[in-house]
């Protein structure tokens, strides 16, 4: 098992900046890609992260939807989180974390929490009834009466089938991530696929064979992509993927290589999240960026609003926009677009 000290020389950082890094220490600046090169590490490494303790003082406590090995690998949540961290040591706050499967029966001695990920219904009121002064980040809960932050999910899809379809691409393919929630009492729904539909029927070109549907993971995508080329005639094969996920793009890509299509003169690919490792794919990915960072930040703005408010006041949903980054996968943008 690695210790600080080995971490500390593979991340090119002081051994002290190593503990509090993994000790979640909410005084430390440092910048995120820091933050989570030192994560990676200790993951790679088998570091057993340590527990933490509950602070004296004002505290607001973070449930993340994910087990810590879990965050480690997927930067969105991680991102968001670190959003929430940075955002809280602004405004004074001290933080206790709460990972999956850990129990939050204690939350309801925290001034607030922010909840990051995806929840059931029942999840929603049980984390409410233990805590009501509570934000939801990354997760609509409007219609649960609860105060959110998200992002855009619908301009930004409809951008990249519009900038298809400028360039001469009708036969436009979605890659989604199928989820459930942790209780698995729910199917994760991606609200792009609806945004997709609607958007390519008002135009009649909705194909429902062109909507593809797996785990979100690099192994799915490739393997869906090898599915339909094996089904199907390289003529009715879409010349345009919209991926939910820099995750699954990366298997996409992977697919279309082996089957020697050209990425993007034979296929264009425009993915979602804009993830750290977007631009070193090959081709490198042209992809949508999700301000994670400003989503956790926002979230805890709005709890501090709630908890110095003091009173019940009509929830909100906080929507942050994107921004579409174009590389190598995809044509370049013309004046139009």
């Amino acid at each position: 098992m690695a210790n600080l000290s080995q971490i500390a020389k593979k991340a090119g950082c002081s051994i002290s900046t190593v503990s509090r890094v993994l000790n979640y220490d909410p005084t430390l600046s440092v910048t995120d890609k820091t933050r989570q090169k030192i994560f990676r590490i200790a993951d790679d490494m088998n570091y057993a992260l340590p527990k933490h303790r509950t602070k004296k003082g004002q505290n607001i406590a973070i449930v993340q939807w994910y087990t810590q090995a879990q965050e480690l690998r997927d930067e969105y949540y991680l991102s968001i989180r670190l959003g929430v961290e940075e955002a809280a040591q602004k405004y004074g706050y001290k933080i206790k974390h709460y990972f999956k499967d850990e129990p939050l029966e204690s939350i309801k001695d925290a001034v607030g929490v922010i909840a990051i990920g995806r929840y059931s219904q029942l999840e929603i009121e049980q984390l409410v009834e233990l805590n009501p002064m509570i934000v939801f980040v990354g997760q609509d809960t409007l219609e649960n009466n609860q105060s959110c932050v998200v992002t855009d999910m619908v301009t930004p899809v409809e951008k990249v089938l519009t900038f298809f379809l400028n360039h001469g691409l009708d036969r436009i393919g979605i890659i989604t991530g199928n989820g459930r929630t942790n209780d698995n009492h729910e199917k994760i729904y991606d609200e792009r696929l609806k945004t997709f539909r609607d958007f390519l029927r008002t135009k009649k070109l909705y194909t429902p064979k062109n909507v593809f549907s797996g785990s979100i993971s690099p192994e799915s995508g490739y393997q869906l992509i090898n599915e339909a080329i094996q089904n199907r005639s390289l003529d009715d094969f879409p010349n345009a993927f919209f991926v939910s996920s820099d995750t699954m793009a990366v298997g996409v890509l992977r697919a279309l290589n082996e089957n020697h299509l050209r990425v993007p003169e034979d296929v264009n690919v425009i993915s979602f999240n804009d993830s750290a490792n977007a631009k070193f794919t090959m081709p490198a990915l042209s992809s949508i960026r999700v301000h994670t960072k400003q989503m956790g930040s926002r979230g805890v703005l709005a709890l501090r609003e709630l908890i110095e408010n003091k009173v019940q006041y009509a929830p909100e949903k906080i929507v942050i926009g994107t921004k579409l980054i174009f590389r190598e996968s995809s044509f370049s943008p013309t004046k139009e677009d």
